[in-house]
């Protein structure tokens, strides 16, 4: 199964690069995460709207016509680990490939949000989007240990 991560961001820092690592290497060989960080489309020339429109069209050019999208937003559906652990599994059986969308410090735009098969939360707080990818990895990995009964997860 592949996984592919899209963000509006920054590239990863040295420690979010070394905790990601950390979780990535114990994933089984058949389940690839790869990052595509695309640059924040901030300018004090731009309007909220059309830093939105601008991210969107970034995001959407990154997503195949048979991706499963998946987007994080605040206002989504709150998402536990259990339950997280069971959409992956029930994707990993019937998807050989999703899409995670997080989006800039503005967040996403109703148009990512529409184009998505599920827009999940994972809480009601607001993480810096360094802190948000280091976390979708581990929840990841968290899904992995629960779905084959390791006991990572307790």
């Amino acid at each position: 199964m592949l996984i592919k991560v899209i963000t509006i961001g920054n590239k990863p820092n040295q420690w979010e690069s070394k905790g990601i690592e950390f979780y990535t290497k114990q994933l089984p060989k058949n389940l690839t995460i790869e990052f595509v960080n695309l640059k924040s489309q901030q300018n004090p020339s731009y309007s909220l709207n059309e830093i939105l429109e601008r991210e969107s069209d970034l995001i959407l050019s990154k997503v195949l016509k048979d991706d499963y999208v998946i987007s994080w937003d605040s206002g989504g559906e709150i998402i536990n680990s259990k339950n997280f652990s069971s959409f992956i599994l029930d994707c990993q059986r019937s998807k050989p490939k999703i899409v995670f969308v997080i989006g800039g410090s503005f967040g996403l735009s109703e148009k990512v949000k529409q184009k998505s098969n599920k827009v999940f939360s994972a809480s009601k707080l607001t993480f810096p989007h360094r802190i948000f990818r280091l976390l979708l990895v581990e929840q990841i990995y968290r899904a992995h240990s629960i779905i084959n009964n390791m006991p990572y997860h307790k």
